[in-house]
């Protein structure tokens, strides 16, 4: 499975086991935005384990108390951010602490945030 969805702020790609959201340059992810692409979550994943990627090679704002809410989605197990600046891996271990019903981590390269989000949703998974 392969979809992508585009947005004024972004776009979603949807995969088997997780997603990919890389937001443009400059824009600010809030309530409304969360709650257009928890839509989208939901319809994908129907309930199934998955895991989220944000590619944050663009510099945009995110309120902290939205990203909290889009976790609260059992069946969204891990998130990762994927960035190259300092400024990224401190906004990914705030927003880690801030989530506290999934982890959240941060990688240079998405490779690893892949694998890392795949090993996430696997665990716990029936086999």
């Amino acid at each position: 499975m392969s979809q992508e969805y585009l947005f004024p702020y972004g776009h979603l790609e949807i995969l088997d086991t997780y997603a990919i959201i890389t937001c443009n340059e400059g824009v600010h992810i809030d309530f409304n935005e969360i709650q257009d692409i928890e839509a989208i979550l939901q319809s994908a994943y129907h309930g199934q384990r998955f895991g989220l990627i944000a590619n944050r090679v663009n510099q945009y704002s995110v309120n902290p108390l939205a990203i909290k809410k889009l976790f609260s989605d059992e069946c969204l197990v891990a998130g990762a951010i994927v960035g190259s600046a300092l400024r990224t891996k401190l906004n990914a271990d705030l927003e880690n602490k801030i989530v506290d019903s999934a982890p959240i981590g941060y990688y240079p390269s998405m490779s690893f945030a892949i694998k890392w989000i795949s090993d996430k949703v696997r665990e716990g998974s029936i086999a």
